[in-house]
């Protein structure tokens, strides 16, 4: 699977996990990989759409381990 279709699914599931754990409209604004060969670790950047101002939402996925969060956080 390519870097492409990587971050399309990993948006996906980012945007999934926060409307099911948090019950916020997770808006993709882009995805990062992780250095390392041995890393599997993809950073989706977005925002929480709402009616107050826009929240950064920063979401870690394990794509070598079926895409599954790790983490999540606000700033």
């Amino acid at each position: 699977m390519d870097k492409k279709e990587i971050s399309k699914l990993a948006s996906a599931v980012a945007a999934t996990y926060m409307k099911d754990e948090e019950d916020i409209d997770f808006v993709l604004k882009d995805v990062k990989f992780s250095g390392g060969e041995d890393l599997s670790t993809v950073l989706v950047h977005g925002y929480a759409n709402g009616k107050e101002k826009k929240t950064e939402v920063p979401v870690t996925a394990d794509y070598g381990d079926d895409y599954r969060v790790t983490s999540y956080g606000y700033n």
